[in-house]
């Protein structure tokens, strides 16, 4: 597994990692027991899969498209427990729920489906699936990147996928609050399909489920107790961010 991880070491597998899910999503997580990825095109940020969306040059002038770039589907996770813009970007109807897990129990299914093959040194390797930690630098640095021809040989032609897989991981430092942990899968095909599911099991995969803190009450209850029913039996809360806490202050009359 540690030639497939990208900037992380096997020292980090056990770090917990969160994401938000709106709760009908969440359910369906339960129902169908699969984690669906998407295709890079798909999230937010235009400046996303940078790397394989380039024109590349030949020596001799030519230009081309890097055709596989429509293989690859992706996840993205956070190392941040939890913050103020979390919640408002990812539940921005206040229907949000953050689950917890380890990199770990994230990648270890996503790692079996990718198979085993063989080099000729009789070495077993994955090509097909990878997690890694963002890397966050300005526009000119990662542009700069690009031009490093060196470099960019290596990630497009490494022949052990690790190369490909590492550019979805190099992102503008304007989105470094984010501390993104990313799985990263290669279909094989160029699917025309924008999602790909895979096999989990979600009562064992999320260690916690955390309420949007500006859920209503009632409303959190009656999810919890949906979650419960469907037998999950793990800890569930709602955040406390937003509560206000009685203080009391000490006072001298005589001061």
């Amino acid at each position: 597994m540690n030639e497939n991880l990208i900037f992380l070491t096997d020292l980090d597998l056990d770090k917990p990692i969160y994401r938000i899910f709106s709760f009908s999503r969440l359910e369906e997580i339960f129902n169908e027991r699969k984690l669906t990825l998407v295709k890079p095109k798909k999230w937010d940020d235009p400046f996303e899969n940078f790397i394989l969306n380039s024109t590349g040059t030949l020596p001799d002038g030519r230009k081309l498209q890097i055709g596989f770039r429509e293989q690859f589907f992706g996840q993205c996770w956070s190392l941040t427990k939890e913050s103020d813009a979390m919640w408002r970007i990812y539940s921005q109807e206040k229907d949000g729920v953050k689950v917890k897990t380890t990199i770990r129990k994230l990648f270890t299914p996503l790692f079996q489906l990718g198979g085993q093959h063989q080099k000729i040194n009789g070495v077993v390797y994955n090509l097909f699936s990878f997690v890694g930690k963002v890397k966050y630098a300005g526009t000119k640095t990662l542009l700069t990147m690009l031009k490093d021809e060196k470099k960019m040989n290596g990630k497009i032609f490494d022949q052990s996928g690790w190369g490909q897989a590492s550019t979805f991981f190099f992102k503008r430092v304007a989105f470094r609050h984010e501390r993104e942990i990313r799985i990263i899968y290669n279909h094989q095909n160029n699917s025309i399909e924008d999602i790909f599911k895979f096999d989990i099991d979600p009562f064992d995969l999320f260690d916690e489920i955390v309420f949007d803190p500006r859920m209503k009450e009632d409303v959190y209850q009656e999810q919890k107790a949906k979650l419960i029913r469907l037998g999950y039996n793990k800890k569930v809360i709602q955040s406390g961010l937003y509560k206000l806490k009685k203080f009391t202050i000490s006072l001298s009359p005589n001061y």
